[in-house]
């Protein structure tokens, strides 16, 4: 069993550092995301020069890159303070884990003392700790609430006026507590009025889903920070990028060079190969089932399986040209008169709006202008058994 153990763990693998791939890891540089941290930078300009308070709402879907950018935002300028003789503190909130008023504070307590008892005090006095706390580090605090609509909808808005409001009693500039509520939905709508006025509209930092060209910058990142040279060939950050491009996110992403790694290790091989990617795809986000491949028209069932042909022989991406010659001898296979190009070149644009297969324009390292197809969310090879057999009617 010892043995066993020890030769996974000690034996060769692709991962140089599996951690860079958690979603909970923040790199140094967030590709996609330098216009956002400028805002940010403006925004908490005052902050350091005055020390005043500054409050904003991050707001966008899942995998947009809300939770990093809010770190990443504040280790570096925290980093940034104190090379201006500025001291700032920031500490994060899970408050889907911390749902409650008490809670939320008892985690901004315990940055500052690990052992800080778990009750014993109200919230009022862990309120007063807190500001002791920070005019004897003479320090700022950045709180980020991350998911604070759950905290919102179950305990109420108390701790966002409180902390907004951390030093009005005292007037004190010497510290300040600033927030940044991090949020799928514009979680002012959940704040009564007294709290809602603390928050104006240039306070809410939106954040759109990333496009292929940033999601290829993450996972370039991502790679070179967590794969051996070679493990992940650089042509599948391209396919890594285009299949995690209709979600536009980072974690499916991320995700996909995880599992692609993993299934790769499992079969002993020392790197990724495109059907890795399409089976990561599949195992997460599957799309292509045999029931919407049970409905294609047969001829565009044919096109599918001539690309699914010529993909699995491990290329990352197939051409309109490999497809085509792909295509007419499917068409002999299963006794169909193959149609004329213009016909091919709308089966190829319908499969693409359906789903099906991702189509784009080539650009370097490709001889010439021709289209590049691939596939979303399933191996070559499985997709070729199902249709065969679908055109068989075994199915």
């Amino acid at each position: 069993m010892r043995d066993i153990i020890a030769g996974e763990m000690e034996g060769p693998s692709l991962f140089k550092d599996a951690g860079k791939l958690s979603y909970d890891y923040v790199p140094d540089r967030l590709p996609g995301r330098e216009e956002e941290i400028a805002k940010l930078a403006r925004q908490f300009r005052p902050l350091l020069q005055g020390g005043a308070a500054q409050h904003v709402l991050v707001t966008g879907p899942v995998g947009s890159g809300k939770t990093a950018l809010s770190r990443a935002f504040c280790r570096d300028l925290k980093a940034h303070a104190r090379s201006q003789g500025v001291n700032i503190e920031y500490t994060d909130v899970n408050c889907r884990r911390r749902s409650t008023e008490g809670a939320a504070l008892l985690k901004i307590l315990t940055h500052f003392d690990e052992r800080f008892p778990d009750r014993g005090f109200s919230n009022a006095e862990m309120l007063e700790i807190l500001k002791k706390r920070l005019e004897r580090a003479e320090a700022h605090l950045i709180v980020i609430l991350d998911e604070v609509d759950i905290l919102l909808k179950k305990s109420g808005s108390d701790l966002i006026y409180n902390l907004t409001r951390f030093n009005e009693e005292s007037g004190k500039a010497k510290f300040s507590v600033s927030l940044i509520m991090v949020s799928q939905q514009d979680a002012r709508t959940l704040l009564d009025e007294a709290a809602q006025s603390t928050f104006k509209r240039t306070g809410v930092l939106p954040l759109e889903r990333y496009d292929a060209e940033q999601l290829k910058g993450i996972i370039h990142q991502r790679v070179d920070l967590a794969f051996h040279k070679n493990a992940f060939p650089e042509d599948l950050e391209e396919l890594a990028a285009d299949t995690a491009a209709p979600y536009g996110d980072a974690r499916y992403a991320i995700e996909l060079l995880q599992k692609s790694g993993q299934l790769a290790e499992d079969a002993s091989r020392d790197h990724v190969e495109p059907e890795d990617i399409r089976a990561a795809a599949a195992e997460s986000h599957p799309f292509v089932t045999e029931t919407k491949l049970v409905e294609l028209e047969r001829h565009k069932a044919l096109t599918l399986l001539a690309i699914a042909r010529v993909l699995k022989k491990g290329a990352a991406f197939a051409t309109t040209g490999e497809a085509e010659e792909r295509y007419a001898l499917a068409c002999e296979e299963f006794g169909e008169k193959a149609r004329a190009h213009t016909q091919f070149w709308t089966f190829l644009k319908d499969l693409d709006s359906l789903g099906f297969i991702h189509t784009k324009r080539s650009g370097k390292g490709v001889v010439g202008t021709t289209t590049l197809i691939s596939l979303p969310d399933i191996p070559a090879r499985v997709l070729e058994e199902k249709l065969v057999g679908i055109l068989k009617g075994e199915t």
